[in-house]
């Protein structure tokens, strides 16, 4: 294969992947200002390695939603977990857990 296309089969997905681990990075709300700082110049000093390691330790979705927000009130994290039940992703003893562990935190 010439360069254009290697670069055009490997760079590419690479760049997009980088560019959504730089934005999953900023907007996370779980993360604090200096652990998103932190992502943020691992990624974009230390491209290559900076994105291995964000793809490696980040939190799933699950884990992203299961822990408490920062910035986000008590009252709302109640509202999803309330969503959350209705959609059938708790059920009414789980969710009655969450509360707790919501209010615990507060």
């Amino acid at each position: 294969m010439s360069g254009p296309v290697v670069l055009l089969v490997v760079g590419a997905p690479l760049l997009a992947l980088w560019a959504y681990a730089l934005g999953e990075a900023i907007w996370r709300s779980d993360l604090s200002g200096a652990r998103k700082l932190a992502w943020v110049l691992a990624l974009v000093l230390v491209p290559v390695l900076g994105l291995a390691t964000y793809v490696v330790l980040r939190p799933t979705r699950a884990q992203q939603t299961d822990r408490p927000a920062i910035g986000i009130s008590t009252a709302e994290q109640i509202v999803r977990a309330a969503e959350r039940r209705q959609r059938g992703e708790f059920t009414d003893d789980e969710y009655l857990v969450k509360v707790m562990a919501i209010a615990t935190f507060a």
